[in-house]
């Protein structure tokens, strides 16, 4: 009886991950998978670097506090690809104190062409942070500036939100660091809910391993949700803190879900007699509606646009596909998994993982509509569960290879890739920190 309950949970683990279906692929005349209409990969070539030269001064002081800001600012803008980084050994000899002024004649003297003065010093039982922006082009005085007052135990979430707010001045369009994700992943025998700082710090287990918790998803107000069986009992919605799981229409398991931008909505994935399916309602439960149509229906997500994505597959479908509010908008040669939504500068994007054989997977990327598709990955293990930062800019990825497997953050600028945690899992998801609280902070743009 146990290895039956086991092979039901592996069942329910694939639903789940949304990737339960059978493999077809489009093949050439060889038998050989054409991967051609998956486009071309995004890179950015051996052509010259134009990206504009960004230094960050260093920092001198003997304060944690200063290095600890200093270095995870400059994380940030590496995550980016934005910007070509100044080595710190470059760095022109000077006065890097808290309030030095800043050298902008030597900085340009060695091509730099953006300046960053990130900074904290302890003021009482806080802590103030600083940073400013400097473009050579436009003089000496900074182009913009701000300093917050913090509690010691803010300093590393408010070094990213000082990223943040250099970004939204250098590029019109904030960042989106402070934020943090989501995933399930095994620990002992069972799955796991864990969440990990947009750099990949501070990972940490957010479930008893005692249950089996999958499916995490950011809600409303920041809180944090997830599917639980206990004892091999059917999926049940949880939410973070809570004992009891929250009073949903269905008797049967409860495969994943999604809520919308603004957190009125939420789109659930339920077991249904030979597959599942897709409702949708209220965020708390109520008026749900089934929206899919396909036998196998797994994995929703909400585009910013307010449309409704899934995994839709089985039966007359065959493979698995990406639908967008009830139309297949992803190739019908590839069994595809977990999609998500990019709000790029560009316009959205609609992201994905489809197989291409011998157990590999790969990312590609559209329009909403499946149009414009190119590849984000190729000849790099597998890689699975693409979840898009708040700003747009960047995707998180999981990708298994023969070394260095982990988490991944890649630019969707430079299409650089950086290994964040050596962490493996599944049902990704990336959201925004809720606001601060009310900060004591100045704030200019010159």
């Amino acid at each position: 009886m146990r290895t039956l309950h086991r092979s039901l949970f592996a069942c329910f683990a694939l639903l789940i991950a949304g990737s339960v279906s059978d493999t077809v692929f489009a093949q050439t005349a060889n038998g050989k998978v054409d991967e051609s209409q998956l486009g071309e990969l995004l890179i950015t070539g051996s052509q010259e670097d134009t990206r504009p030269k960004l230094a960050i001064l260093p920092s001198l002081s003997p304060d944690l506090e200063d290095v600890i800001v200093r270095n995870v600012v400059r994380r940030d803008f590496e995550l980016t690809g934005l910007f070509r980084m100044s080595e710190d050994k470059q760095a022109p000899e000077g006065q890097y104190g808290f309030d030095d002024q800043v050298d902008v004649k030597a900085w340009g003297n060695l091509g730099v062409q953006v300046v960053l003065k990130v900074a904290a010093r302890k003021v009482g039982n806080q802590v103030e942070v600083s940073g400013q922006a400097f473009l050579l082009a436009a003089g000496e005085k900074p182009v913009y500036r701000k300093q917050i007052r913090v509690n010691e135990d803010e300093v590393r979430v408010t070094a990213h939100r000082i990223t943040d707010a250099l970004l939204g001045a250098l590029t019109g369009r904030p960042g989106g660091f402070a934020s943090h994700l989501t995933l399930a992943s095994k620990w002992g025998r069972n799955y796991a809910v864990f969440t990990i700082d947009a750099d990949g710090h501070n990972i940490e287990k957010r479930t008893d391993p005692k249950h089996t918790s999958m499916a995490p998803a950011w809600g409303p107000a920041g809180y944090l949700f997830y599917v639980q069986s206990e004892n091999y009992s059917p999926f049940q919605m949880m939410r973070l803190g809570e004992e009891r799981p929250l009073a949903l229409p269905f008797k049967t398991s409860t495969y994943s879900l999604a809520f919308s931008k603004d957190g009125s909505k939420l789109a659930v994935s339920v077991a249904q007699p030979g597959g599942s399916a897709i409702f949708l309602g209220n965020s708390d439960g109520t008026e749900m509606k089934k929206i899919s149509t396909t036998e196998v229906a797994t994995h929703p997500v909400f585009s910013p646009s307010g449309k409704v994505g899934w995994i839709g597959g089985g039966g007359e479908q065959g493979a698995q596909r990406v639908y967008l509010d009830g139309k297949a908008v992803s190739p019908s040669g590839f069994s595809a998994s977990s999609p998500d939504f990019c709000d790029t500068e560009d316009g959205i994007r609609l992201v994905y993982s489809v197989s291409v054989g011998n157990g590999r997977s790969d990312l590609v990327w559209s329009d909403e509509q499946g149009r414009g598709m190119a590849r984000l990955t190729q000849g790099s293990g597998s890689n699975t569960y693409p979840a898009c930062s708040p700003d747009g800019r960047m995707v998180a990825f999981f990708s298994e290879r023969k070394e260095n497997s982990g988490l991944y953050v890649k630019s969707l600028k430079s299409f650089q890739a950086h290994k964040i945690s050596s962490r493996i899992g599944q049902s990704l998801r990336w959201a925004a920190l809720p606001p601060p609280a009310k900060e004591r902070s100045v704030e200019r743009s010159d």
